[in-house]
């Protein structure tokens, strides 16, 4: 147990605390010991992540029905769009339906150190398919033809529109905020 560390123990300590252990000159004892105590650390580690993860999965789940709602209030707000006639041929000027309040986009700022707020950046990112569902199955697949055959893809509006994403955004704050993620900050710019 005195020789050095395998590669396989090294590459074991790599993926627990993400440190590169290869210059260390861990003897096979050292290495052992170290994921004996840091792999449990590990597992109480990953459970936490794990609730985190379902938090914000149950939490963004309830926030939710106010995205579908201001979705819903915005699809009233209808107009059109057209061309300019100084810079198209009058003749072939097109017009396109346009709903909502208009563009724009929010973006949170915090505490950069904060490794909470990270994590919840990396939930963000990674379950953005799963929040774009939630969205969605507010709405029927019939209403989602319409607007999509209309050319103005729910998607696009959820993404796009200055008061949903930014009810979307806020969601994002204000579970920040429930687990004491310092500094955090909406900004919400208009197009």
């Amino acid at each position: 147990m005195e020789k050095a560390a395998t590669k396989r123990q090294l590459w074991a300590l790599f993926c627990i605390t993400k440190r590169d252990y290869r210059n260390d000159n861990l003897t096979m004892s050292q290495a052992s010991e170290l994921i004996q105590k840091l792999g449990k650390g590990g597992k109480s580690q990953a459970h936490k992540t794990n609730k985190l993860e379902t938090e914000y999965l149950d939490f963004m789940r309830e926030q939710s029905k106010g995205w579908i709602a201001t979705a819903r209030k915005a699809l009233n707000i209808q107009s059109v769009v057209e061309d300019d006639p100084r810079f198209t041929d009058p003749k072939k000027c097109k017009k396109y339906a346009f709903f909502g309040y208009g563009c724009g986009i929010s973006v949170i700022n915090f505490d950069k150190r904060s490794k909470v707020g990270k994590r919840i950046m990396e939930l963000r990112a990674k379950h953005r398919h799963t929040i774009e569902q939630m969205f969605l199955n507010g709405f029927t697949k019939t209403e989602q033809k319409y607007y999509a055959n209309l050319g103005c893809p729910l998607l696009a509006l959820f993404t796009q529109d200055i008061r949903i994403s930014r009810d979307y955004v806020q969601s994002i704050a204000s579970f920040m905020q429930m687990h004491n993620v310092k500094n955090v900050e909406l900004r919400t710019f208009v197009d």
